[in-house]
């Protein structure tokens, strides 16, 4: 398997979550909201906010294993930052473009960090 060497970071905390809602509250746009927080729901329509492991990827990987989006749903990526490795299940996708993955609050416990969280991490498809 290939493994990814990226950018790791946070979403779907309860300060993301609620930053995101600031911003609605402001009238302002999902797309303006995302650049601020997380709503915390995933491209799928899952709760990216639980204590399951999860992760979001760009497109690109999901549309080079799996040959779209849609059939990269709920695959499993490994997960890997300094000492510690997690399975988690994929709920949301990243923009086009950015080469990192997005960590919940459950992978980011599984591994020891706290949001908000930027550090390097591997990550391959499970």
């Amino acid at each position: 398997m290939k493994q990814h060497h990226v950018t790791a970071t946070s979403f779907a905390d309860p300060d993301d979550v609620a930053a995101f809602k600031r911003c609605k509250a402001q009238g302002k746009s999902d797309q303006e909201c995302f650049k601020v927080g997380d709503n915390g729901v995933g491209c799928w329509g899952d709760d990216t906010t639980t204590s399951e492991p999860a992760c979001a990827l760009p497109p690109e990987a999901m549309i080079a294993k799996w040959g779209s989006v849609k059939a990269a749903k709920h695959k499993k990526v490994f997960v890997a930052v300094k000492e510690r490795g997690v399975t988690c299940v994929l709920k949301d996708r990243l923009p086009r473009g950015v080469e990192k993955i997005d960590l919940n609050p459950g992978a980011c416990t599984a591994l020891g960090l706290t949001p908000p969280v930027k550090t390097r991490a591997t990550w391959e498809w499970f």
